[in-house]
């Protein structure tokens, strides 16, 4: 009864917003996975409230809203017939695509330990194999995403966003193994998981070749969606250490592969932030909304929830087990803080009116991602 409702609420909304409803960035589901990984792996830690709480709930909701908004945007690109010139047609943008399968996995995840009906819990499975079938058709894309990278010009304008098909993938495991109540160590997580680190090392491949190729290698060059090359790393980890498909030592030292890549990815950004300040200015060189932003939100998030999974194996340890207390106990605040940072610059670009502040010119040809 549920699902027919929805759906009867996204059908009166396509009708009544007809073919004017804005096309979403393709990679706007990051948002979707950075406010779902906030809610499932932070928030608890951060008020002391479970997801069952009111306000939990409240933010699934919110969640929720956000998801059907996009969807209601991607199906109105369909509608337009402009779905694949707006999110397939470049062999780059198309892997942001991911976004809309992990985005969906972590709404499906709270959805089902937040409220944890019998009435909902049908329809969060219904739309978990739907998931797959996103999921499958992601994939697909992908492959020929990957041989038009290897064999055309586009190569030059490869980023960290090749790294998405292991992020979702990786979703795809935690969702499965959570709404379907798949066994610990299941043959199948195992199977997803190895395809994951599969795309992984075919993106940093990928990515290492393009490195080598560019004619210019400087800070100016930097893409902020390089947190996901230690997200794709979290994820992974998150995911043996959840579905107890290896050992705990295993998920250990992807979050030590993790760590290390974040140290040198986020002290990269901050270089770049202080160029981008100097060169344009706090307003244009920090302070413009960027839809990639709320992928650094998620892949910070999902490292702070590996965190919490491996507090029990670092405790043999004093320096790890200090790593692992000031990241629990300061990180919920920095992401916390840059979540609200986020949202506020959010919604000032999309709901009030400011004078337009203009993009470098670096930016102009890779806004969606």
């Amino acid at each position: 009864m549920f699902m027919i409702l929805l759906l009867s609420c996204i059908i009166i909304g396509l009708i009544a917003l007809g073919k004017k409803l804005p096309a979403a960035p393709t990679a706007a589901g990051s948002m979707v996975m950075a406010l779902g990984i906030f809610v499932h792996g932070i928030w608890q830690h951060l008020t002391g409230q479970p997801l069952t709480s009111l306000s939990a709930r409240l933010l699934i909701i919110g969640i929720v809203l956000v998801w059907l908004y996009l969807l209601a945007s991607y199906l109105t690109s369909i509608r337009r017939s402009t779905f694949y010139e707006d999110h397939v047609s470049h062999p780059v943008e198309r892997f942001a695509i991911g976004t809309w399968v992990a985005g969906t996995s972590a709404l499906l995840m709270n959805l089902y330990t937040g409220f944890n009906a019998d009435w909902l819990n049908e329809t969060v499975h219904i739309m978990a194999t739907l998931n797959l079938g996103l999921w499958l058709f992601y994939m697909g894309i992908v492959v020929q995403g990957w041989y038009k990278l290897a064999t055309d010009s586009h190569s030059q304008r490869i980023d960290s966003v090749i790294l998405l098909p292991a992020v979702a993938t990786q979703s795809i495991v935690l969702m499965c193994h959570q709404v379907f109540q798949l066994p610990v160590g299941v043959w199948l997580s195992r199977t997803f998981i190895i395809l994951g680190l599969l795309c992984y090392v075919i993106g940093v491949a990928l990515m290492v070749w393009r490195y080598r190729r560019m004619e210019q290698r400087s800070v100016q060059n930097w893409k902020i969606t390089y947190c996901i090359t230690y997200g794709s790393l979290a994820i992974t980890g998150v995911a043996i250490s959840l579905t107890g498909a290896w050992s705990s030592g295993v998920s250990y030292g992807f979050w030590w592969a993790s760590l290390i890549v974040l140290v040198i990815v986020e002290s990269a950004e901050t270089v770049r932030a202080i160029w981008r300040i100097r060169a344009y200015g706090w307003r244009t060189g920090v302070g413009r909304y960027h839809t990639a932003q709320w992928t650094r939100i998620f892949t910070l998030g999902i490292f702070y929830f590996l965190t919490i999974q491996t507090v029990q194996t670092a405790t043999g340890n004093v320096i790890t087990m200090g790593l692992h207390n000031v990241i629990l106990s300061v990180g919920t605040w920095i992401i916390g803080i840059l979540l609200v940072m986020e949202l506020i610059v959010w919604f000032q670009k999309s709901f009030m009116y400011h004078p337009a502040v203009p993009a470098p010119a670096a930016e102009h040809t890779h806004s969606q991602i």
